[in-house]
């Protein structure tokens, strides 16, 4: 049998370094006492800290490193909170309480220009941002901004999905203005993008409460429709902070899709089926969910599960 050196042109290195450089390349960790390689992963999701509380139709933003988990509920009849959390991409740490309780609310930025916005339960679509030291009421929707999601950051935002208004709302730092409806109305979409260029995928039809599987792009003036999602719709969770042409979306309450901006392709399973989580991620190779509820029944969630895809370091063992 042919060595690693007759193959390769070169020994295995003793490296004092847990992660390595380039895909394929095997070393030993001297810090560590392991063999490790760079290896290249499609997509799988690990277990991650879990929240202080549990909770469902918490909103998430952020990616993986950085992650941010605001408000929802706790409990089979849910308790709307006001908490707010953030996470190293280790463990979750109690942030400063929003100005009001909600959940099911849209939420789009990173920590320091997060906007958190609609929901249920509170004054009529009443609205906050975060400067990643406190947060500041803005103006309200004025309308109950159930299951409404969001793309771009407190800066500019473009909210759309709420069950009770089909208009979609652009944020410009002071006030909301509305925007055209999409081509069909939804709700409990996954949102992705920027404020002029915005992905809301799959989600359940106002209209019939099918389980939708429409991939609606907002352009900046106008609404298309782009390559159907192929498995799931319904109750949708995604990158949120990531390009529209580099995410992955949670079809439906395990399968994960990725999306490069023409194609899908399914890329793993959450170990933990669940709806209603929050979730973020800065494209289809990072990012996180939340809470959320899984069911049948009401039974909500404190586990965090990660994503990752692409070359990632492994540790050889002989199993």
């Amino acid at each position: 049998m042919a060595t690693y050196k007759e193959i390769q042109g070169t020994a295995v290195q003793s490296l004092a370094s847990s992660t390595g450089t380039n895909r394929g390349q095997i070393w030993y960790d001297t810090a560590n006492n392991l063999f490790k390689v760079q290896a290249f992963s499609s997509g799988a999701w690990a277990s991650g800290g879990s929240l202080p509380t549990p909770s469902s139709a918490n909103s998430g933003s952020a990616s993986t490193p950085a992650g941010f988990s605001m408000g929802g509920g706790t409990g089979p009849v849910p308790s709307y909170v006001s908490a707010t959390n953030t996470y190293d991409g280790t463990s979750w740490t109690a942030a400063p309480a929003m100005t009001f309780s909600s959940a099911y609310a849209a939420a789009c930025g990173i920590i320091p220009t997060t906007i958190y916005a609609g929901g249920d339960g509170n004054p009529p679509g009443a609205s906050n941002t975060y400067d990643g030291t406190s947060w500041t009421g803005i103006p309200a929707l004025g309308f109950d901004g159930y299951q409404m999601k969001g793309a771009g950051n407190k800066a500019n935002a473009f909210l759309w999905g709420g069950y009770y208004s089909s208009s979609a709302y652009n944020w410009n730092g002071s006030s909301f203005s509305t925007s055209p409806a999409a081509p069909q109305h939804n709700y409990n979409v996954a949102a992705v993008g920027t404020h002029d260029d915005a992905s809301f995928l799959g989600g359940y039809a106002v209209s019939g409460g099918s389980a939708s599987t429409l991939h609606q792009h907002w352009n900046g003036s106008g609404w298309t429709t782009r390559t159907a999602i192929p498995v799931g719709g319904g109750a949708s969770m995604s990158s949120n902070n990531a390009p529209t042409s580099n995410l992955w979306y949670q079809a439906d309450k395990t399968t994960t899709l990725t999306w490069d901006g023409s194609s899908w392709a399914t890329v793993g399973s959450l170990s933990t089926g669940r709806v209603n989580a929050g979730s973020g991620g800065s494209s289809s190779a990072e990012g996180f969910v939340c809470g959320g509820n899984a069911p049948p029944g009401s039974n909500v969630q404190i586990a965090t599960e990660e994503f990752t895809a692409g070359v990632i370091t492994k540790t050889i063992t002989t199993s």
